[in-house]
């Protein structure tokens, strides 16, 4: 089975998550599952930033909003895939963690 390349999918795609878990070895799944987690992560630091910037005058709108925070969440998708080094710091410390309790 194909690998699932989680960077060319939605940020916050729940059935990403559930595919995670099919046919993969639990190093792949920790590795997919981190960089969700980053992509998750800059979504709401780039969120966070939107909301930090007062908002007036004609680009003020829903629909404005709506298409702002679905460029948000690609762009998040995309910096994650490109690597940030969070995932591989989650994956480095939670690798640890695993064959530290396994080798007890």
């Amino acid at each position: 089975m194909d690998p699932v390349d989680t960077r060319a999918r939605f940020a916050l795609d729940v059935q990403g998550l559930n595919s995670l878990k099919k046919g993969r070895d639990q190093g792949e799944q920790l590795q997919g599952a981190a960089e969700q987690f980053e992509a998750l992560f800059l979504h709401q630091v780039m969120q966070s930033m939107r909301d930090a910037v007062p908002r007036s005058g004609l680009v003020d709108s829903s629909a404005t909003r709506f298409y702002e925070s679905m460029y948000d969440q690609q762009l998040s998708t995309h910096l994650a895939g490109r690597g940030l080094g969070l995932a591989e710091q989650l994956v480095s410390q939670l690798s640890q963690r695993s064959t530290g309790e396994t080798s007890e």
